[in-house]
């Protein structure tokens, strides 16, 4: 059963006014045809994203994981695609006082048998001596694998906090797509993980 107020127009306290069905469905429709302009908009973007030109580099810059030092060209194992997350490192910091925005991003990615089922492999990068960053790992739980750029030079290296893609053309290596504060927040302000 479906109740009225005795004044149908009166707004309750931080909410929407309260209006007739046909106004609200005129401001659904005028609020419709923006979100369909967002919507091309953003399919635009992302064609835009898949032309960018790519940047080759040196695929057998080592990094170092729990097997030792490694060239990135594994990271791929055998995929044609690789995403990493680049986790910011504070040296010399216990656990909890690690990044919290990356802390966090990083233990939610449990099982890349998603990405990897469509031929991508997924791997955390950080800047991190690997004698810090293997307890750190091992304390969170982690599951995926992590690798210490530490002095290494972009692509690989470089600035964290970030979402970065690759592409493998046999042993031919390019940056493809990288993310930044102001591609995921809106913002050109660094993320909060940058203290």
């Amino acid at each position: 059963m479906t109740t009225t107020p005795n004044d149908p127009t009166a707004a309750l306290p931080g909410r929407p006014p309260v209006v007739d069905r046909a106004t609200w469905q005129a401001a659904r429709d005028e609020l419709m045809v923006r979100e369909k302009a967002y919507t091309r908009e953003g399919d635009a973007l992302a064609a835009a994203r898949r032309r960018l030109p790519m940047v080759e580099f040196d695929g057998t810059v080592e990094v170092v994981g729990a097997d030792g030092p490694v060239p990135f060209l594994d990271l791929f194992q055998g995929r044609d695609e690789l995403v990493v997350y680049k986790h910011m490192w504070h040296d010399g910091a216990p656990h909890q006082g690690q990044c919290e925005g990356c802390t966090t991003t990083a233990w939610h990615v449990k099982d890349a048998a998603y990405l990897n089922a469509r031929g991508v492999s997924y791997a955390v990068l950080t800047t991190g001596r690997w004698d810090e960053v293997a307890p750190y790992v091992e304390f969170m739980g982690y599951t995926e694998p992590w690798y210490s750029v530490r002095d290494l030079d972009a692509p690989v290296g470089d600035s964290m906090g970030s979402l970065t893609s690759y592409l493998r053309d046999g042993d031919r290596v390019f940056l493809t797509y990288s993310t930044t504060a102001a591609a995921t927040s809106g913002s050109t302000a660094p993320s909060a993980c940058s203290t």
